[in-house]
Parts: C-alpha cells; structure tokens; sequence
C-alpha cells in the first residue's frame, strides 16, 4: 500500500454495502446461517469521513450483543451519510494507523491502506449450540468476505490483500472483550497498490 491514495466515502459505503448479506445475492446467500462475521474497521483515509475505529454488524440482531461484548465509552455513532441499510458505527475518533500496524504483526500494509478491517465471528455461541464443524465455517465466511472485498477494491481502482499474521489477543484488548463470545478470525486491507520488485511476475501459461 502506498500510504497516499484516499478512497472517496461513498465508494467505501459502496464497497462494505457488497459484505452484508441480501436474499438471492451471491455469495453471502449461500450459507445457511445467519450473518456470524462482523467488520472492525481502522478508517484510514475515506474523504469525507472522520477517521477512526468503526465497526461494522453484518447482522443487526447482534448489535445489542455486540454492543455489550466492547468496551462501554465507544460512541457507536451513525457515520454521515451512510445509507440506511448499512449499519456502519462510529466507534472512536483519532488515527488509528500505529494500531493497525501493530496489531497485524507490525506490517506497514496495515496502516498504509486506505482502511484496513478485522474480521470479528461470533464464536463461543455457535461452538458450543452446534459443535466443533461450525469452526472452519466461520471462516468460509471471513473468505467469502475477502474475495468480495479483493473485487471491489480492483473495481474501485485499487487493491485488496488478505494479512495473515495479526495479534487476535490485542485486537481484543483494543475493543475491550472479556471473554469468547466473539473472536478475531481474519484480517484484511485496502488501498493504493505498491509493485513488489521482489516478486517475480509471468504471463499465463508461462
């Protein structure tokens, strides 16, 4: 990530508005459960939105449940403009850049973007209600969720990358949970793209 691109606020209500879940639209309809994964966003550079810690509840029956699992002071606040169907909070205002770097594992990529997010699951309920199989289904979802994000960040004019090495346990402390009803699965980042000249590139069928 460049650490210079900024990504307009609508284009970014545009691209969360494809995670959440709609009837009859791929692929978030596919699964046969209810929305498990929600989004903790770091607002880096979104014109026209305050930056800041945003969290994202991809199914609003967990808001309450949300809302009691994190640290009372956050503000949960409507963001501006934001279309009615998209339950985007304002959790707490300020840079949030060196934690996002620090959280996933010191990587600039974190913090470089225009956002970067935390894929946060519901976790202890479903284990517990339907057993160890729903375990690697929470991430199906976090996958489904990035491969919709790695789309409409190229159809934004800018790029998406997974980020495998995070501290789940300081993500949680950031947010203030205490105990298993909700985990840190995955992570992800958006923004302007950088060339790798360490990576070699062929075309296909090379």
């Amino acid at each position: 990530m460049d650490g210079r691109t900024a990504i307009g606020r609508d284009a970014f209500y545009r691209m969360l508005l494809r995670t959440m879940p709609r009837t009859g639209a791929a692929p978030f309809a596919m699964l046969p459960w209810s929305p498990r994964v929600h989004l903790v966003i770091f607002v880096h550079r979104v014109t026209g939105l305050t930056p800041g810690l945003y969290l994202l509840a991809r199914d609003l029956a967990q808001t309450a449940a949300l809302r009691a699992a994190v640290k009372p002071e956050f503000a949960w606040e409507s963001t501006l403009g934001c279309p009615p169907e998209l339950p985007l909070y304002r959790l707490a205002s300020g840079d949030t850049q060196g934690l996002a770097r620090r959280i996933s594992c010191g990587q600039d990529i974190a913090a470089d973007g225009c956002f970067s997010l935390g894929m946060l699951a519901e976790f202890e309920r479903p284990l517990t209600e339907l057993g160890a199989w729903i375990y690697p289904r929470l991430f199906w979802e976090c996958g489904m969720i990035g491969q919709v994000l790695y789309l409409e960040a190229e159809a934004a004019g800018l790029r998406g990358t997974g980020i495998g090495c995070f501290f789940d346990d300081g993500m949680h402390s950031l947010l203030g949970l205490q105990d298993r009803r909700y985990q840190s699965l995955y992570h992800f980042t958006v923004g302007g793209p950088l060339e790798d000249a360490r990576l070699t590139t062929l075309p296909a069928y090379a």
